[in-house]
């Protein structure tokens, strides 16, 4: 027994489910502490690391700058033979992120196979994340309304665990990326594009020409980005489960904003898509961010104008760049599109969320 170590939170495994497994009294759960850090990220580093001990070390150094905060982890223990001493089984880490969203990473299985078993396993990573979960809702509730996680699509002990702790799918990401390709710089379409010959009603606005005309640029953002949620195929799952302003904010904070690469759409005035793309220099590449239209401007070939024009844009600031996206999978005309425009797909996540708020209202 785990005497007299405090009582673990309850979690779906403590009911009668024959899909569960109830964690014996021997395990508990707990929130991460200093003497406990070490051990809970060498657990939260990659396994495959030649030395765990030192990627672990790296990983609480180098924390504090990506805003990782050990208070926000919790793990599974029992007691070593070794002077008796807690032992970390299973970990889990929420890092706070823009947006008020917190990004959960999950502890991986241990190289030699999982102590006691894959079906307990799970059952540890799901008691943690549920504690984790319950935590942060009431003492992050300002800043964090959404968990989410994005292992990949192949990892069923990671996805079956975050399913068990109540967080639910809204699709798998396929990541794809595009190289640098000679002649790039020739799809610009100019500095000024609200000058150029769009559809009837049609208008193209830069994020920069909206500050300099006195219009709140994020105001018409926010409505552009409202009105391509109707109807999406990219992650239907996730419309309103976040304001839109909170969205924006997450979408600001990938890479680096720059607003000359942030482009809004409008429809006789109205704002009714946008196209957002950002340099990352740490991965010598720039992101598509969001490219988004509402149900009246799709089926006209803007996408495709917009998204050649960003890629000419981001080659004129570095020709020797990539570009990067993550779309839906089951969105299969966005998928066409980039692979128009030769990217191509290199990975696939499983989309996984919870909310943390009883609702969000829309803004």
């Amino acid at each position: 027994m785990l005497d007299p170590l405090p009582t673990r939170h309850p979690g779906p495994f403590d009911a009668a489910d024959d899909a569960h497994t109830p964690l014996p009294p021997d395990i508990a759960v707990l929130r991460g502490t200093q003497d406990l850090q070490h051990d809970i990220a060498r657990r939260i580093v990659s396994q495959a690391s030649a030395n765990l001990d030192e990627a672990a070390e790296r990983l609480i150094a180098n924390g504090p700058q990506h805003g990782i905060d050990f208070r926000w982890s919790w793990c599974t223990v029992d007691r070593s033979g070794l002077g008796n001493t807690l032992r970390v089984r299973q970990a889990c880490l929420m890092v706070p992120g823009a947006g008020r969203t917190g990004m959960v990473f999950l502890s991986e299985p241990f190289r030699t196979g999982e102590p006691g078993g894959a079906r307990l396993a799970r059952a540890e990573r799901a008691a943690g994340l549920t504690s984790l979960c319950a935590a942060a809702s009431k003492e992050l509730n300002d800043r964090v309304v959404l968990a989410q996680s994005l292992p990949g699509v192949d990892e069923r002990w990671a996805i079956d665990a975050f399913r068990d702790a109540n967080f639910a799918s809204v699709g798998n990401l396929l990541y794809m990326r595009r190289a640098p390709r000679s002649g790039d710089t020739k799809l610009w379409l100019g500095a000024d594009i609200s000058q150029l010959t769009w559809p009837d009603g049609v208008g193209v606005l830069s994020y920069r020409q909206c500050e300099a005309l006195g219009i709140n640029p994020e105001t018409l953002l926010v409505q552009a980005m409202d009105a391509s949620y109707v109807d999406t195929l990219d992650c239907p799952e996730l419309c309103g489960l976040r304001t839109t302003s909170d969205i924006l904010l997450s979408h600001k904070s990938t890479g680096i904003f720059d607003p000359s690469l942030w482009w809004i759409i409008t429809l006789r005035g109205a704002p009714h898509g946008c196209a957002l793309f950002s340099p990352c220099p740490d991965q010598r590449s720039f992101e598509l961010v969001y490219l988004g239209l509402s149900p009246a401007l799709r089926g006209k070939g803007l996408g495709l104008r917009l998204l050649r024009h960003g890629i000419g844009s981001c080659a004129a600031i570095q020709t020797a760049w990539s570009m990067a996206c993550a779309v839906d999978e089951r969105n299969l005309p966005a998928v066409r599109l980039y692979e128009s425009q030769h990217f191509r797909g290199f990975s696939r996540r499983a989309a996984l969320v919870r909310t943390l708020v009883a609702s969000v209202s829309r803004e």
